[in-house]
């Protein structure tokens, strides 16, 4: 499996930056993990939108399915030229349902909604979903191929449902939007770094690859707080590829 970091921004991007979307690839699929805000121009630098085989979903924020709204223009183009025969395969939450109704276009989205015992399979890929604690619909993804597995946090606050989801991953992928959020003024429903070592150590990952940061908060903070409970940390690197 290859990972390549679309973006890695949470609620807006930085300077130059895109928010979430990870790009899964293998030898037979190829699969977008979350579709934030300018993503979609960055997946064309590896894979063209008619070569996509799925579109997964986490939840129905704008820093992780934004450029849905955009893809449907490419889309709609790309029949209309007769370059693409079909909709592209989207899971989703269907809640909000508000939101989720406003994405819902059938001829352009072959739309299907997620639960936590849903097990999808994408050409030699085993996906399956764990419900967080976000304040909307949000799911954890389990991408395995093979032996290897990979997780992806989505946006949630510590907790066990996560820990036990990421047990022996290869590569976990854990929200960092903040080094250490003891010290912000107001709660916020999103996990820090400090709290994404915790994860790492107690589910016995292989390696931590921090995400959606806050865009003014410093990378080299998060890892130092996450490398206080777990020592092999990464911070996702936008284009950069990562092999499990």
């Amino acid at each position: 499996m290859e990972i390549v970091v679309l973006g890695r921004y949470g609620s807006f991007p930085g300077k130059d930056g895109a928010c979430s979307g990870y790009f899964i690839k293998t030898d037979k699929s190829a699969v977008l993990i979350d579709c934030g805000n300018g993503t979609i121009g960055r997946l064309q630098r590896y894979c063209r939108i008619e070569d996509l085989d799925a579109i997964v979903i986490s939840h129905l924020h704008d820093d992780h399915m934004g450029d849905l709204r955009v893809l449907r223009y490419a889309i709609e183009t790309k029949q209309a030229f007769g370059e693409l025969d079909h909709p592209i395969k989207v899971f989703m939450p269907k809640n909000p349902t508000v939101i989720a109704e406003g994405i819902y276009h059938p001829d352009l989205f072959d739309t299907e909604y997620i639960h936590e015992d849903m097990v999808i399979e994408i050409k030699g890929l085993l996906l399956r979903f764990a419900l967080m604690k976000h304040s909307i619909e949000s799911y954890a993804v389990s991408i395995e191929e093979g032996q290897k597995k990979v997780v992806y946090s989505a946006d949630t606050v510590y907790n066990e449902e996560l820990i036990t989801f990421s047990k022996n991953a290869n590569l976990l992928i854990n929200e960092a939007t903040f080094a250490d959020i003891s010290s912000l003024k107001a709660p916020v429903p999103h996990m820090d770094a400090l709290h994404a070592g915790l994860v790492a150590k107690r589910a016995g990952v292989k390696q931590l690859l921090l995400t959606h940061f806050w865009y003014e908060e410093s990378v080299d903070r998060c890892i130092e707080a996450a490398k206080q409970n777990f020592d092999n940390v990464l911070a996702a690197d936008e284009f950069k590829n990562y092999t499990v």
